[in-house]
């Protein structure tokens, strides 16, 4: 238990920090910051496979396609921040682009059948992060949904075992769902 408050202190903190300590005091953060802490703090919870980083201190690239306004916040968050000591990097990405070399690829909303597309054309140890009903099953490793005006998350293990990832279980713990892996 005191792992999982400790988790949740360092998301609220993430969270009031996308969102300007002030700002958050006025009023309700916005989904996009909130969703930007996310992607920020979830890069302390993932084991990527030996070789993904060539040095110490290759950063954390975070890739986001088809939410600017999470690329925005998300700027915001990690500005001259680190993760497990590794600088932060960000990423817009267009549909048009190739592939590209990073750890975490934000996919934001958008049809089905091109979710799956960009799915599967991202090889690798990353962590696929979507907004979308059924991206589970289509090969995301972590899904955010909103409800009742809060954002959660769902992890799929097999996705995550798949890319050759291994997520905390403190990570696990917090989150709405956890679909199992073989």
């Amino acid at each position: 238990m005191p792992r999982l408050q400790s988790f949740s202190r360092c998301l609220f903190a993430a969270v009031l920090l996308a969102a300007g300590v002030t700002q958050a005091m006025a009023q309700p953060a916005r989904e996009s910051a909130v969703k930007a802490a996310f992607l920020y703090k979830f890069g302390a919870f993932v084991e990527w496979p030996a070789g993904t980083f060539a040095r110490p201190d290759d950063p954390l690239v975070i890739g986001v396609l088809g939410d600017d306004a999470v690329a925005d916040d998300l700027e915001q968050v990690a500005a001259g921040r680190k993760v497990e000591g590794r600088p932060v990097v960000l990423k817009r990405l267009r549909e048009a682009d190739g592939p590209m070399a990073m750890q975490i690829l934000f996919v934001g909303n958008m049809r089905a059948g091109r979710l799956r597309e960009v799915l599967a054309a991202v090889t690798g140890p990353v962590l696929v992060v979507t907004e979308q009903d059924g991206a589970l099953r289509a090969g995301s490793v972590v899904n955010l949904t909103t409800e009742a005006g809060r954002i959660r998350f769902s992890v799929s293990l097999a996705a995550a075992e798949a890319r050759g990832l291994r997520l905390s279980a403190r990570l696990l713990s917090v989150a709405q769902t956890v679909e199992k892996g073989r």
